[in-house]
């Protein structure tokens, strides 16, 4: 329990169940519905520790209220899903999620066969081509589309924004994902499971011009051809820019541990850092959803040269059994776990076995220069606890757009995962809420918001320009 879940490793395990993948044509009656509802909510309600965070329990009961009005009627897997997912959405945990089936990969639920052709860009309420996953589609790369199916690009963002997690308040984790997997979300919630249409009516502008086309549903498999293509399996790199300038790029906090020691990595490469009289260093942690605990306050370890604090603390739900155990999938070695619960006076329940939460010790030989932390709406979990304890402690400036992940903490840690019996979806429910050893920071819902705020652009993106470095490198020779 000490080791924090990267969100979707997290998710992992229920492939591992095996989930057994309602079909389209079932439709579960309201009985079914009611009863899958009731464990939904009593699992949240029970075992959740910030389902009260950022949302109020009134605002939280007349959500859950409001969804009861809507199951008297026959109601298919997705049909199911699209009334419960808003909902969850509310509480404000990037770390919580609703899986509705086996799904080949992460986000991609329904309707693989139909899905939207074309890579998107989106840029608040508007969306611009990047490529298209089919080659005979001759969109020049930066066509803003202003419609699909008949319906406005904006009220589709704002449709897809009301359907994605991220930590409180925050838009740019929400963003990311809607970046990433626009193809999956517009199947999920804008087409109807065994009614897809395999052909996509767009309207678009470019160049002052506007037009409509026909386009070609595409299957899952070419769409995963292309994103696989651009993964990054590096998971971590120093390079040195020039003689008075290291770039030490960290993708992941959950590195594979067979291929790569990152404690190792640090060592050396500050060691490195420190021989050259490096005078900047440019730490890129863009992209990085996070992964241990115990990585991020040992990077932040070799930046500081005096002790600091990391965690505040790390509170549960209760330490009482959950009445829904038959239906979920819980940490192994739970019964046992549970007893290690604290409660303090005023009857708060506490995890007191990790070791952020003591005195934090610096390196013997830490970087004392400049520190530019490059971050963006990817940067979550264990990344945006980094970022805000090295706010908090002034060590550091932030280039880039917000973090997705909460100044104050998250949501994360363990997992229950619950199954609803009838529709057979995944309800992930993290049974930790980290908070940081922060305070006084003016966004109390939102994420670590950047000293230099760069927001990337169609332009920058079509001709491979990294308008956030260049920023970064703008700032630092300016001195």
């Amino acid at each position: 329990m000490g080791l924090k879940t990267m969100l979707h490793l997290g998710f992992y395990i229920i492939q591992f169940l095996g989930v057994f993948v309602v079909s389209a044509q079932n439709t579960l009656n309201p009985s079914e519905l009611k009863e899958d509802f009731q464990l939904f909510r009593k699992a949240l309600e029970e075992s959740h520790p910030g389902i009260y965070r950022y949302a109020a329990k009134s605002s939280m009961d007349g959500s859950f209220e409001s969804i009861g009005t809507e199951l008297d009627q026959p109601l298919t897997q997705q049909e199911f899903y699209k009334i419960l997912n808003p909902v969850l959405t509310k509480i404000g945990c990037g770390h919580t999620k609703l899986m509705p089936s086996e799904d080949k990969g992460f986000m991609y639920y329904y309707n693989l066969e139909t899905l939207f052709p074309l890579k998107l860009f989106l840029d608040k309420n508007r969306a611009y081509v990047r490529y298209s996953f089919d080659t005979r589609v001759k969109l020049e790369p930066g066509t803003e589309i202003t419609a699909i199916n008949g319906m406005g690009m904006d009220k589709i963002i704002d449709g897809l924004l009301k359907n994605l997690f991220s930590d409180g308040h925050n838009q740019t984790f929400k963003y990311y994902e809607l970046n990433r997997y626009f193809n999956a979300l517009f199947s999920n919630f804008y087409l109807e499971e065994g009614k897809a249409r395999n052909q996509f009516n767009i309207t678009y502008k470019h160049r002052g011009r506007k037009g409509s086309m026909n386009l070609h549903s595409v299957s899952y498999q070419i769409v995963m051809e292309h994103d696989n293509a651009e993964q990054n399996s590096i998971p971590y790199q120093l390079e040195f820019k020039n003689s008075k300038t290291a770039l030490l790029t960290i993708r992941t906090f959950w590195p594979d541990e067979e291929k790569y020691n990152f404690e190792a990595f640090l060592k050396e490469s500050f060691a490195q850092i420190n021989s050259n009289n490096i005078e900047n260093l440019i730490l890129d942690l863009r992209g990085n959803e996070g992964g241990k605990d115990a990585f991020g306050s040992l990077l932040l370890s070799h930046l500081v040269n005096a002790e600091f604090r990391y965690y505040d603390k790390l509170v549960v739900a209760t330490n009482e059994r959950f009445s829904f155990v038959e239906h979920a999938q819980l940490p192994e070695g739970y019964e046992q776990l549970r007893t290690l619960i604290t409660q303090t006076e005023d009857g708060e329940f506490r995890w007191e076995h990790n070791g952020n939460l003591g005195v934090q010790t610096p390196q013997e030989n830490p970087f004392k220069g400049r520190v530019y932390v490059l971050i963006d709406g990817a940067c979550f979990s264990v990344t945006s606890e980094f970022c805000a304890v090295a706010n908090h402690l002034d060590r550091v400036s932030f280039v880039g757009e917000e973090t997705g992940g909460g100044y104050y903490g998250n949501n994360s840690g363990a997992f229950a995962i619950v199954t609803l019996p009838n529709s057979k979806m995944k309800l992930g429910i993290p049974l930790m809420a980290y908070y940081i050893a922060v305070k006084d920071y003016e966004f109390t819902d939102r994420g670590i918001v950047p000293h230099y705020q760069v927001q990337p652009t169609i332009k920058g993106v079509l001709s491979g320009r990294d308008e956030i470095m260049e920023r970064t490198m703008k700032i630092i020779n300016k001195g």
